[in-house]
């Protein structure tokens, strides 16, 4: 054992020299001590968390408030932070003329009634990044359920009321919503990282789901993470640390309120949506503190809908030790989420009410995270996480039919042969079980080096996660079988289903990483400063390799400006859906006799077989240049950037043709079933989808926020942010659609060339913010403006460059020829050729919040408070913009 340590320290001591490449003598180190107490009460704080963010050291405060840190002497920037404070920063800059011995911190209540709040998002204190980080007010300024909510404060995006009724994800930095960019957006909890991967809920491969609330193949669901308990958001559009994979349009981290904190309840309510929330810390002893938190939403857009109701109820738990001399913290996390939603009955429906549907999932997370500040030579800290989430999810959907009974096909593999026949009135079903699982692991190592002038904060680790999903899958019952299933009259081929077990066909998917990552501080003799942060990441994700550089740099020109950018290399798994789509059923009915003595039916089945999907991951380059500007009157930030993302995964159709037996009867018994024989075959054409890594999407743009200081005359301030972006993909492949035309064969699909998908926009937003930090009264105005949307053509031409017959072979058209009347069944409408732009309008959103000394706190929240609706052209067409006003109310009580 003490050899193996041995040897740990020696490799440990040769990576620090090879990757500083000098033997320069490191510059002194310092302690700094003194006590934190309430700027109210006066008394001693236990308890608060004391951070060095420029070595990573830490400490937490004892019983008597006292703590001790030990820092760089040159470089440091402490920040003081716990629950219901407002955090606390000193850097070596402003503690000049202190006693770095007996300091004395004063940490103010976060309310109203400090002289400055936010109430949108800001940047980040990041010398060299851009992210933007959300806190308390800015969280509760839009009135919100869910983290979705939240983020419609980013530059660029549009304020919307919140739509429960529906799965609710985001797209980071693009101008068109595509399921790529949502599904490469990664969430990080807690410190763990969280997954929609193992996602299976779909009853056939066309991406249909059984109910509304099915999201397979996209981002993480928004619904599921309240907001009542989050404590602080922080959105990275750019180019993440080193430390983070699986990701390749962003990530965003939720931290949840943790630590010591008296009772909050909490109640929302607006527009068919009720939330009630309820939240406590607790202190155990010296060492343990507990929280708790529930929250349970109830959402009904539209009440003469009964099918579409969200009911969820989510309970938290996070312990949080530290050892006798705090050099030792564990934090458990456990999180609990259950949609309370049963049977959801049409009563109105003629059919007696049978008509219903629901989606019940309930999962659990569970998250450890240790951190050990070990002080040793060639080691700070040593932080370990380890995380599971688990669900049990059903969907299911049903409808109540009396049209005579159907054919089942029951083949499992291509044959011709008796299919089984529903009831005359039954219960059409569609079912799906899954049981998504993820379990991940991650060990961080990080030691601050200072030598002379330049400041060297390295941290390497590795982590590993696993996903699968064993549940029973699709259920397929022939006494129940559902109309995307059941058969009559002449077939058209289109897919069908059958049942798949989860648990039997996918296979667990394993992700490995490795990264490392130097982060820089360099001083100038003209006190200039240098930020660098510099990483390569190595991942193996289900046996493809890849390397992922990252850069951020930053640069002061001067005491107000900074100059910023970046570039890096992300990839994204596939998802097990993507990988396992299952096999693939085309059944025709070939006969159908039904007498008073017999019922008698043959099926054609064609069986696809699909084995595990050869998908690479997605993969993503992003590029960003900025600037960061402090002036007397207030921060300017702008950051320009251009993302490109290619191997994304995409549905394309895949034709193929068949033969299908042409079938002669004989009737040899008068009152027997007949007999038959293949007189010849006929060719038909299947068509299915399967993912593909050929999807390719640009996006370049650039974002500003303006942050002035609060004129006092007036306690008002304003804060200004906007985006253009514009966007592109192309997928490498030519459009083909069929026609119409029932009784066309000859010229049955046309190839049309497809133009790239191109959308931009420019959208800007004022906030006015008036504060009276004496009454704890905010009152803020939201001005939306959508300057310009614009949908460029989807097709380069109306007409087909080409086209295919009933046999699959194509014929190319010259173009001369497209004119010909002959070709017209392929003809599309020319409005395929015409961009659409819209005008310039806006929206108006009103907030007013007061608190009381007493602990009640009481909001209202307008969206479109002006009711504000107009009506823009789009070529021949006119649309109405914004949705109707809406009113909503939160009430709030500490105790």
């Amino acid at each position: 054992m003490y050899r193996n340590i041995h040897l740990y320290e020696r490799s440990m001591r040769f990576i620090v020299l090879l990757l500083l490449g000098t033997c320069l003598p490191l510059s002194a180190q310092q302690y700094i001590s003194g006590t934190v107490s309430d700027a109210d009460t006066g008394n001693l704080m236990a308890g608060v968390n004391i951070i060095d963010l420029v070595s990573g050291q830490w400490t937490i405060s004892g019983d008597d408030g006292a703590f001790t840190i030990e820092t760089s002497a040159r470089q440091f920037e402490l920040h003081f932070q716990i629950l219901g404070k407002e955090t606390y920063v000193l850097d070596n800059e402003g503690a000049d003329g202190l006693d770095l011995m007996k300091l004395s911190i004063v940490l103010k209540d976060k309310n109203l009634r400090l002289d400055e709040v936010e109430v949108t998002g800001v940047r980040k204190r990041d010398r060299a990044g851009s992210s933007i980080l959300f806190d308390k007010y800015a969280i509760s300024q839009v009135q919100a359920f869910s983290l979705a909510e939240i983020l419609q404060q980013l530059p660029g995006s549009e304020i919307r009321p919140s739509v429960l009724n529906e799965p609710q994800t985001i797209s980071l930095r693009t101008a068109m919503a595509k399921k790529n960019n949502a599904f490469g957006v990664s969430y990080v909890l807690d410190g763990m990282q969280l997954s929609n991967d193992e996602n299976m809920q779909l009853y056939n491969t066309k991406a249909s789901g059984v109910t509304t609330y099915d999201n397979v193949n996209t981002g993480y669901d928004l619904r599921s993470i309240p907001a009542s308990n989050i404590e602080s958001v922080e959105v990275i559009a750019g180019i993440p640390d080193a430390k983070y994979g699986n990701l390749t349009s962003g990530i965003i981290k939720i931290d949840r309120r943790a630590g010591v904190s008296p009772y909050r309840v909490s109640a929302n309510i607006r527009q068919g949506k009720t939330s009630v929330s309820i939240d406590k810390g607790l202190r155990l002893d010296d060492r343990n503190t507990l929280s708790l938190s529930a929250d349970y939403l109830n959402s009904n857009a539209d009440p003469r809908n009964s099918l579409e109701q969200f009911d969820r109820i989510t309970t938290g738990l996070i312990w949080s030790t530290v050892n006798q001399n705090q050099v030792f913290k564990n934090t458990l996390s456990v999180t609990l989420r259950k949609n309370l939603d049963d049977m959801n009955y049409d009563k109105d429906n003629n059919d007696g009410g049978q008509v219903a549907k629901y989606k019940k999932e309930t999962g659990i997370l569970l998250s450890n995270r240790a951190k050990w500040a070990l002080q040793s030579r060639w080691m700070d800290n040593l932080g370990f996480q380890a995380g599971i989430s688990y669900a049990s999810q059903e969907s299911y959907d049903q409808q109540f039919v009396n049209n005579g009974g159907k054919v089942v096909p029951l083949a499992m593999e291509t044959a011709l042969q008796p299919g089984a026949y529903t009831p005359v009135a039954y219960l059409m079903k569609k079912q799906v079980f899954g049981k998504p699982l993820n379990v991940s692991a991650r060990l961080d190592i990080d030691k601050y080096i200072n030598t002379g002038g330049w400041g060297h904060s390295i941290s390497y680790g590795a982590d590993f996660s696993l996903s699968d999903n064993l549940g029973r899958g699709r259920i397929y019952d022939p006494s129940s079988a559902n109309a995307q299933v059941v058969l009559s009259g002449q077939s058209t081929g289109d897919e069908g289903v059958r049942p798949l077990d989860f648990n039997k066909y996918v296979q667990s998917q394993k992700r490995y990483g490795v990264y490392f990552q130097d982060n820089i501080r360099y001083t100038f003799a003209n006190d200039r400063k240098l930020y660098a942060n510099i990483g390569m990441r190595y991942d193996n994700q289900s046996g493809y390799s890849g390397f992922s550089p990252r850069v951020n740099l930053g640069y002061e020109l001067s005491d107000k400006v900074k100059v910023r950018f970046g570039t890096g290399f992300a990839s994204k798994a596939p998802s097990l859906s993507n990988l396992f789509p299952g096999d693939k059923y085309f059944d025709y009915v070939m006969a159908d006799f039904r007498t008073n003595y017999y019922s008698y039916n043959l099926v054609q089945t064609f069986v696809k077989k699909i084995d595990k999907q050869e998908l690479k991951p997605s993969k993503s380059w992003k590029f960003e240049a900025g600037a960061d500007i402090n002036t007397a009157i207030g921060n300017i930030s702008l950051t320009s950037y251009y993302n490109r993302s290619y191997d994304g995964f995409m549905a394309v159709d895949v034709r193929e043709l068949r033969q299908l037996p042409r079938l002669e009867f004989d009737f040899p018994e008068e009152h027997g079933a007949p007999t038959y024989t293949i007189s010849g075959y006929d060719p038909t054409i299947i068509k299915h989808s399967l993912s593909v890594n050929s999807s390719v999407a640009r996006d370049f743009g650039l974002e500003f926020m303006m942050h002035l200081k609060k004129i006092r005359a007036i306690n008002t301030s304003f804060a200004f942010s906007g985006a253009y972006t514009f966007s592109d993909s192309s997928n490498g492949v030519d459009l083909v659609e069929k026609t119409d035309d029932p009784l066309e064969k000859e010229y049955l699909y046309g190839y049309y060339h497809k133009a790239n998908d191109k959308f931009d926009a420019l959208r800007l937003r004022l906030t006015a913010t008036h504060h009276i930090p004496d009454i704890g009264l905010l009152i803020s105005l939201t001005a939306e403006q959508f300057t310009r949307t614009t949908s460029y053509a989807v097709l380069r031409d109306n007409r087909p460059f080409a086209y295919a017959n009933a046999n699959l072979e194509y014929f190319e058209i010259p173009e001369a020829e497209r004119d010909n009347q002959k070709y017209s069944p392929l003809w599309k409408d020319m409005s395929v050729t015409q961009d659409r732009t819209y005008p310039a309008y806006h929206n108006f959103h009103l907030r007013v919040t007061k608190e009381m000394l007493n602990g009640l706190s009481l909001s209202f929240y307008a969206y479109n408070f002006l009711n504000y609706r107009p009506y823009v052209k789009i070529l021949d067409a006119y649309s109405i913009r914004n949705q109707k006003v809406s009113f909503g109310g939160n009430v709030k009580f500490v105790f």
